[in-house]
């Protein structure tokens, strides 16, 4: 997978991207919306895996729309949203995966979870969504 072309493929959405060292030590990235544009701060020191899916998470937000949610400011719901777009970067991931190595009887969903840095918590979410991708690879062969 190429950083070049998921960051290519980001702006053409209209998003910013910019690397920079975090505030925070523990973040690796936010989307921030200034003057009706928008811009996804990744950490500069993440490896290039890790910076895909930061922003594959953050560009989840803004086709989500997260941040103009009133809501999103509400403990709670603030969960919610993180989970949804934690989701939507899991099947992105899985997309471009899938996309170069089309996911069969023999894919492992645990050692992808692990190189994705997918939580645990995630692991029933993966199992259907390989499924998914699996059925619609068999769609495809017939």
């Amino acid at each position: 997978m190429d950083l070049s072309k998921i960051i290519q493929e980001t702006e053409k959405l209209g998003l910013i991207i910019l690397f920079s060292i975090p505030d925070s030590y523990e973040e690796k990235g936010r989307l921030v919306p200034i003057r009706n544009r928008f811009i996804i701060i990744v950490n500069i020191e993440l490896d290039d895996d890790e910076k895909i899916q930061v922003i594959l998470h953050e560009r989840a937000h803004f086709k989500s729309l997260d941040t103009e949610n009133i809501l999103s400011h509400v403990p709670t719901y603030q969960h919610r949203i993180e989970n949804e777009a934690e989701k939507d970067r899991i099947r992105d991931f899985m997309s471009l995966i899938a996309h170069d190595y089309p996911i069969d009887d023999d894919f492992n969903y645990i050692k992808f979870m692990e190189k994705a840095c997918i939580p645990s918590r995630y692991e029933s979410f993966v199992k259907e969504t390989a499924q998914d991708f699996y059925l619609g690879n068999e769609e495809n062969e017939k």
